[in-house]
């Protein structure tokens, strides 16, 4: 049997990820946006297809855009369905920038604190309204209006920048930068508050977790609930309560680091030490 080691440098993957997504970072300087044929490709993340240095659009902006225009986005179901059944949510943990975003900021020494599990429920709320029933209804995109990570990602620049867009921009353009700074600072005290309170791609890939070729197995015989899983996870799960529950994002600290988590694979995998960088 192959023996492979387990990937562990996410942080490293996470900003690959943002160069790959973002290589036209010259628009920066010339105040442009990219509008190429590789434009019309989404790419299964949370990048705006508004920014600048952005090359390919975003998967839930494309959604919305197509319900708005009363049309059937074949080739975003295509690409959400692919990934969603092959991997689940392994994206929101190794490639997703705006996670990497976010894990940054939780390293500013602080206070740590947890919203109540109920939370968990609004990011399915603003998939099934603020990206699919409301822009088919009312013809207007109500989630990319509000989207923290376009705000952060291409509004401010564009505010910036041009005059024409700051005088648009109005009052709603200071409840969106409320918005995006809510979660950006939150993001201090609490692990990856966006994609687990908020992002509706992650909603959508987090249904297929039970699905997905990776499948985590929990030996409960040997699993001494010690929470070791839960510290090193970058949503802060207890994965012996449901190693495939939607919340996980495939990260792997946990397989890493206590061996009563197993992953089912054709290959058999080697554990490297977890170390702080991974976490």
């Amino acid at each position: 049997m192959l023996r492979i080691p387990l990937l562990r440098n996410r942080r490293l993957y996470q900003s690959l990820t943002a160069i790959f997504a973002n290589f036209h970072l010259w628009n920066f300087f010339t105040a442009r946006l990219y509008t190429g044929k590789l434009k019309s490709i989404p790419l299964p993340i949370m990048n705006c297809y508004a920014c600048p240095a952005s090359v390919y659009s975003c998967p839930i902006g494309t959604l919305s855009h197509f319900l708005v225009i009363s049309k059937i986005p074949l080739l975003t179901l295509g690409v959400i369905a692919a990934v969603s059944a092959s991997f689940g949510r392994w994206i929101c943990g190794w490639v997703c920038p705006f996670g990497l975003f976010q894990d940054l900021l939780h390293k500013i020494p602080s206070a740590k604190f947890e919203l109540p599990r109920p939370f968990v429920y609004v990011k399915y709320l603003m998939l099934l309204f603020g990206v699919l029933l409301l822009p088919y209804l009312f013809k207007e995109h109500y989630f990319c209006m509000v989207c923290p990570t376009g705000t952060v990602e291409a509004g401010i620049y564009w505010v910036a920048v041009s005059t024409m867009i700051l005088n648009m921009a109005g009052a709603f353009f200071l409840f969106k930068l409320a918005l995006g700074s809510i979660f950006l600072y939150g993001s201090i005290f609490i692990k990856r508050p966006f994609c687990r309170y908020f992002c509706p791609l992650g909603a959508l890939f987090s249904i297929f977790n039970k699905l997905s070729i990776v499948d985590f197995k929990l030996e409960k015989e040997t699993c001494i609930e010690c929470n070791l899983c839960q510290k090193s996870c970058p949503v802060n799960y207890q994965i012996y309560k449901d190693p495939n529950s939607p919340a996980c994002l495939r990260c792997l600290n946990c397989v890493r680091i206590c061996p009563a988590v197993k992953v089912n694979s054709p290959v058999k995998l080697t554990r490297p030490e977890l170390t702080t960088q991974d976490s």
